[in-house]
């Protein structure tokens, strides 16, 4: 049974184009998805209406969301779990929905989406690059390589977050579409910034924040381990994550084994992202691998400095206090830099100019071009 908001069934109203976007959850931590709902919201919905499907389980929050945008959504069965259901209930989904345009997110199941799609009639398949790395894991990796380059010839259009992105997946003939952020949002306020920071009870620390699911691309250990050096030469200093995941408790106890449990604030998944970037005076992401991180442009949105890793797609060099570091490096030639930021000036729009090309209304209104131009 393919879990649905058919209540909301709009896929045949007369001069909407819908898109069917593949995404493997609709979890309030998923970078990905958070890209394709800022779409969602900005997009001009009497023109384009997106629908969504998915595979593993998600909390309602997202679904509730994108059945007020005028979204439908589907979930499939996980196909880990039960393979020959989840073969099924694909087969009857494209059966029964026909979408001339679908837009994916993922890798290895469109090996049996693309395929099953063209069959009912599907004319433009869009794959989007996100990242930089097939998986995390070696042999997982090769699984995605192999399987989403079996049907490659399926696939109409390439788009991509980042340079990086495009030629690591594609190598040429992609077109990149820049990450959007609702700019105003995220923009530096000080007065919220105090307002926080005493709710908070961080009124006087030096505070490194982090945004980002618990998962092993994230690189949380080596982050806690900059943050032990940190404070060490700052007794003052704060580690502040945000967000959610597998490894939240394997994090934690290493946090509780290096006796910094007092000084590691994990707030969870939070609605107040845009507010707690204020509370920041850095923002760190030392992550293995990523294509065009949201979290990093909003916080550049918000002027806070930046260190991210080398292995981060150097287009995410935004404003000029943002810095790259290798992860061979030790932890203590991040801590040298990060503490170079202790009374940093922030300012409201500076640098406005440098971060309009992520402006969410002006990627909107390019999708809206790209999609009709399809239809």
């Amino acid at each position: 049974m393919i879990l649905s908001n058919k209540k909301n069934n709009k896929e045949n109203k007369p001069g909407i184009v819908r898109i069917l976007q593949i995404v493997s959850s609709l979890n309030v931590g998923s970078g990905v998805l958070a890209v394709v709902l800022n779409w969602h919201r900005n997009i001009d919905k009497s023109k384009i209406q997106f629908d969504y499907l998915y595979v593993l389980d998600s909390p309602a929050e997202n679904r509730e969301e994108i059945e007020k945008l005028g979204g439908q959504y589907y979930k499939l069965p996980n196909p880990c779990k039960t393979p020959f259901k989840f073969l099924i209930e694909s087969y009857r989904f494209f059966k029964k929905h026909h979408y001339h345009t679908i837009h994916s997110h993922i890798t290895h199941l469109n090996f049996f989406f693309y395929p099953l799609a063209k069959m009912f009639g599907t004319k433009n398949i869009i794959q989007h690059a996100h990242g930089t790395k097939w998986s995390d894991k070696k042999l997982n990796g090769w699984r995605n390589y192999l399987m989403l380059h079996t049907v490659w010839p399926l696939i109409t259009h390439k788009l991509a977050c980042s340079e990086f992105a495009g030629k690591f997946w594609y190598g040429k003939n992609y077109t990149v579409i820049n990450n959007g952020i609702d700019l105003e949002k995220f923009k530096y306020n000080p007065n919220v910034r105090t307002l926080k920071r005493k709710e908070l009870g961080l009124e006087d620390n030096f505070v490194i924040g982090h945004v980002g699911r618990f998962s092993s691309e994230k690189n949380h250990r080596f982050l806690i381990e900059i943050f032990e050096q940190v404070y060490k030469k700052d007794n003052a200093a704060r580690l502040i994550l945000v967000g959610s995941g597998p490894l939240e408790q394997e994090i934690k106890n290493l946090v509780n084994t290096k006796n910094l449990q007092e000084k590691v604030l994990f707030l969870g998944v939070r609605k107040d992202v845009a507010a707690l970037y204020q509370v920041f005076d850095i923002f760190c992401l030392p992550s293995l691998h990523e294509g065009m991180p949201v979290v990093a442009i909003e916080a550049q949105a918000s002027d806070l400095p930046c260190v991210f890793a080398d292995t981060i797609t150097k287009e995410v060099l935004i404003l000029p206090d943002s810095k790259m570091f290798s992860l061979k490096d030790l932890p203590e030639v991040w801590t040298e830099e990060i503490l170079k930021f202790k009374g940093y000036k922030r300012h409201c729009d500076v640098y406005y100019s440098k971060i309009k090309g992520f402006d969410i209304k002006d990627i909107a209104k390019q999708m809206e071009k790209f999609y009709e131009g399809l239809n």
